[in-house]
């Protein structure tokens, strides 16, 4: 299917989303849904429907389908309230709404070009060095080495990309992939493997045969490849045979298969993997004896560690031995990112002040740069120019694609663990221990504790250790993505979040008194969200001083004039006449 609608131009052979001859980035599952819907425009496509052409018959909820509708709306630029390309039906699934013209096949430019040679796609930034590690793995495992390669990262990190890339460069290769899905209970056992060996059953019609040769129990999981009689007497055959048979069994049936050519095995999502597909994985690790096999497989290493998940050890144990070889993926730095902004949006791509603003915002991380870049320059494009991009960075909603990521590991937390998150979303990108602990009338070594927790899983939390001005025995931490402490903080009810602010700025007052470095603007933004005018108008009041005193008169004039228009919020009286007088002032000497 190839065909253009609206500024789009859609590829499915080729895996490509064109806006205005531009690539546009999408991962390849909502490609897949996109494509689905785009096959049959104007029709509506039931949820379970999208569900079975996309991810087959596994188990998904539907959240996955969502998440996906999300990614493609942030690509298109379309609004669900107003949407453009995809209408919501509520309750029963999505519609098409677009005109579609079908292009006619064109040459392709690389006709004539070697399938095996590496191609780069414009939209692929970075990763040169871990492209390098996976290929050299290939190699090895070609020249009969049996490598095992796990790409960690966090979430909107890039690694389902990097593997993309990855196999593409590789040509016609024997690969067969599996994907891990989120179980809501007891996952299916080596779920994934068995995707992984039906898709090669479905290329290659000599596995089956091998199957009833060395590798029965795996054939009778896959029950479409015999006839009802012969599962029978498998059953019967098989009866009472022991887990370790099975290993043994994928064991000779990969080493069989990978003496006639080297193959390439993906797997996806492992930190959702069941316990058996581990232990498969650790068996093949330390078979002794060659194997042209590569298998690469994929996880996040915040829900890794949180889960306590028994990959966990495992890798460590492989490392330790050198049966494994880890790739951990790092953000993009400023220049990457300016790479990034370079090829989506090219007249920002000048802008040095932006892209460090956009670095700063998304720290680094790819589905977060590209999210809120689209929302950005989407921003400009409905009417917003006067604005200017700074301040359009500067106010902008956490896009909806991200936040639903981010939703779905809030839900994850425990009571306690949101309620200092919370609390700390309320300080800042950064906060103190001694901060939480004051503001939520809790121990300190009860907020140190659930910190210590929180930066282990490499997902909220870090610890910055000893920086400038800091005292040792000031605990302190920080939020590892501004994007989800601006998702906690919006998250929280607005009651709640304004006695948060008051309460931080009562202990952040404690501790400035005891010679702490806090500023008055600082206290003063607290008060003014925890909706204590009086305070507010005294703390203001003592900033623009400061700022004047500091020769900044423009702060000056800044701070003064918000504070005198929040006059009306205080209650009338001599204390509120005295501070109107001295704002005024300051205001008037700052011009």
């Amino acid at each position: 299917m190839r065909v253009r609608f609206d500024t789009f131009e859609l590829d499915e052979a080729n895996a490509s989303l064109l806006r205005e001859g531009k690539p546009v980035a999408l991962a390849p599952t909502p490609f897949a849904v996109l494509c689905a819907l785009v096959r049959q425009p104007g029709s509506l496509l039931a949820k379970n429907a999208l569900l079975d052409a996309v991810w087959g018959h596994r188990f998904v909820s539907e959240s996955v389908l969502k998440t996906a509708i999300s990614e493609i709306r942030t690509a298109l630029r379309d609004d669900p309230r107003q949407p453009r390309f995809i209408e919501t039906v509520s309750r029963r699934g999505y519609r098409f709404i677009a005109a579609t013209v079908a292009i006619s096949a064109a040459p392709s430019p690389l006709a004539g070009v070697s399938p095996t040679a590496p191609s780069r796609p414009a939209s692929f930034i970075g990763r040169e060095e871990a492209l390098a590690r996976l290929r050299g793995a290939w190699d090895s495992a070609r020249s009969g080495k049996r490598a095992v390669v796990w790409v960690a990262g966090e979430p909107g990190i890039g690694k389902t990309t990097l593997i993309e890339h990855f196999v593409a460069g590789l040509g016609d290769v024997a690969c067969a992939r599996g994907q891990c899905v989120e179980h809501f209970g007891a996952g299916e056992p080596y779920l994934p493997v068995l995707e992984a060996l039906a898709e090669l059953c479905r290329r290659d019609g000599a596995v089956p045969t091998l199957l009833r040769a060395v590798a029965p129990t795996w054939l009778l999981q896959l029950p479409w490849l015999s006839t009802v009689e012969e599962r029978d007497a498998l059953r019967r055959e098989l009866a009472g045979v022991s887990p370790e048979r099975m290993l043994r069994e994928m064991g000779e049936l990969l080493d069989r298969f990978t003496e006639q050519r080297p193959l390439l095995l993906v797997t996806e999502d492992l930190h959702w993997s069941d316990r058996a597909t581990v232990q498969l994985l650790a068996y093949i690790a330390r078979r002794r004896g060659s194997a042209h096999l590569m298998w690469l497989a994929s996880f996040r290493l915040a829900e890794m560690v949180a889960q306590e998940h028994p990959l966990n050890p495992m890798r460590h144990e492989l490392r330790l031995h050198g049966l494994c070889e880890e790739i951990v993926l790092d953000p993009f730095s400023e220049t990457e990112v300016a790479d990034v902004v370079a090829q989506l949006a090219p007249s920002l791509a000048g802008d040095e002040a932006f892209v460090r603003a956009l670095h700063e915002r998304t720290d680094g991380v790819p589905l977060f740069v590209t999210s809120v870049l689209s929302d950005v320059t989407a921003g400009a494009e409905q009417g917003d120019e006067d604005a200017g991009v700074g301040a359009r960075l500067a106010r902008l909603a956490v896009p909806e694609n991200l936040a639903a990521i981010i939703d779905h590991y809030i839900a994850k937390l425990g009571g306690e663990q949101r309620e200092l998150l919370a609390a700390a979303a309320v300080c800042g990108v950064e906060f103190r221990v001694a901060t939480i602990s004051a503001a939520l009338a809790r121990d300190a070594a009860w907020v140190e504790q659930h910190c210590e927790e929180l930066a282990r899983q490499r997902l909220w939390l870090t610890a910055p250790g000893a920086g400038p001005g800091r005292q040792p025995t000031e605990p302190a931490y920080l939020f590892r993505h501004a994007l989800f402490r601006q998702l906690m903080y919006e998250r929280t009810a607005p009651l709640a979040r304004a006695q948060l602010h008051g309460k931080v700025g009562a202990a952040l007052e404690r501790e400035r008194s005891a010679g702490a470095p806090v500023t008055a603007a600082e206290l003063a933004m607290h008060f003014e969200r925890g909706r204590e005018p009086m305070t507010t108008l005294r703390y203001y009041a003592e900033a623009a001083g400061t700022a004047l005193a500091n020769l900044s008169p423009a702060e000056c004039k800044d701070l003064s004039e918000h504070g005198l228009s929040l006059l009306g919020r205080a209650p009338e009286g001599t204390e509120r006449n005295a501070l109107e007088i001295t704002l005024a002032t300051l205001c008037g000497m700052a011009d």
